[in-house]
Parts: C-alpha cells; structure tokens; sequence
C-alpha cells in the first residue's frame, strides 16, 4: 500500500447495543472481524466495545457498509448499524486500523459523530462536496429501506448483496421463489441496486478501478 494512495475507511458501531447481551455483542463481533473479501486492505478492529474500523478499496465501500447493516438486521431486526465511509488518502499507513491515518481516516471517524445529528445511519464523505451532496440524497433514500427492514427482508438482501439469483436464494434459504421475489420487493431492492450500481460509477470516474 503506498502513501497518499485514495482508499475508503469504513467506521461503525452497533446502534442501540446497550439492549445486546454481551454474548450478542461477542457474536456481532465475531462476525464482523471474521468478514473477508477481495478488496478489504486492513481488516476490521474493535474499539470502544461496539465501534469498529477497517480500510477497503472505494469500489466495494458502500457494498460492504449495506453488507454490514444486513447481517446485522437479519440476525437482530431491532438493531442497526451505524456507518460512516471516508473516502480519501492514507497518508500515514500502520498494518493495524486504528493506528493508520489520512484524509480518509479523518472523514470516516468524524462523520460518524455526526451521524445521531442528521438522523442517518449511513454516510459517505468525500473531497468533492458536489458529490458528497449526491451522495447524501441517496443515503437518507437507503437508510429510510433500511430501518424498516424485517430480518427476512435483511436475509434475503444480504444473500442478493452477493449476487444470488432468486432460485438461489430459494434453495438455500428453503423458502419458495415467490417468497424471495415478494421479499425483495417489500424491501425495495430495486432502489439499493440503484445506489450501488451508480455509486460504482461514481468512483469508477473519479478514483479509477484498481490495477
């Protein structure tokens, strides 16, 4: 990894987690830090008991904090996640997370502490104000799908996260196909594959695709 190279950092915590037993907030954990992909450059830490930060490719930032939120909301409807992405620079690089820095270190942290204040549990901060007004718009439209989420709609999003096709998600969640099909539209899938495939364009014209 080198210096100054543009990177997103993905800051969370658990919203509402004092409701969790600590055997709950144990298992979240376990989770997230067990949670692997191609693209994930620093994998998630725990801080603070239920916040956690880990540094990703931009591509796949916005994919992962929906990933996050639905596995959260699948397992415990009642709760969320509570995200925060930066997207920046990595100026000062540490194999550990929370000892990293940089621009995009410093956007993901702070926005986080401002999230309770907008009402949002989802934002994405960038250098660009333009796009971080874009970006904004289409946040509160994905975080009001995702507060209502039932954790069978969460199931079925997660599983569609990762590119499931109905019968898929049929068979291996041993439901029918229609029931997949009337979940995913309950959750309105259709707007989040909205927001990905346009946030992809996005960082595909002003940060590039990786080497």
């Amino acid at each position: 990894m080198k210096k100054e190279e543009t990177i997103a950092v993905i800051t969370g915590d658990v919203v509402d987690s004092s409701v969790l037993s600590e055997a709950d907030k144990r298992f979240f954990q376990q989770k997230i830090e067990a949670f692997s992909c191609e693209g994930i450059l620093l994998k998630p830490r725990f801080y603070r008991g239920d916040s956690f930060q880990l540094a990703v490719e931009p591509r796949i930032a916005l994919w992962l904090a929906l990933k996050f939120r639905a596995e959260i909301k699948r397992w415990k409807e009642a709760n969320d996640v509570r995200i925060s992405v930066g997207i920046g620079e990595a100026a000062g690089w540490n194999e550990d997370v929370l000892l990293a820095s940089g621009t995009a270190f410093e956007r993901s942290g702070k926005n986080l502490d401002r999230l309770k204040k907008l009402a949002l549990n989802i934002f994405i901060a960038t250098e660009n104000e333009e796009l971080n007004q874009e970006f904004e718009t289409y946040c509160y439209m994905a975080d009001s799908i995702y507060r209502n989420l039932t954790a069978i709609q969460a199931n079925v999003v997660y599983h569609r996260l990762d590119g499931l096709s109905q019968n898929e998600m049929s068979r291996l969640l041993g439901i029918s196909q229609p029931a997949v099909s009337k979940s995913l539209k309950a959750a309105n899938w259709v707007a989040v594959e909205k927001f990905l495939n346009r946030y992809e364009q996005i960082i595909a014209k002003y940060y590039g695709t990786p080497e």
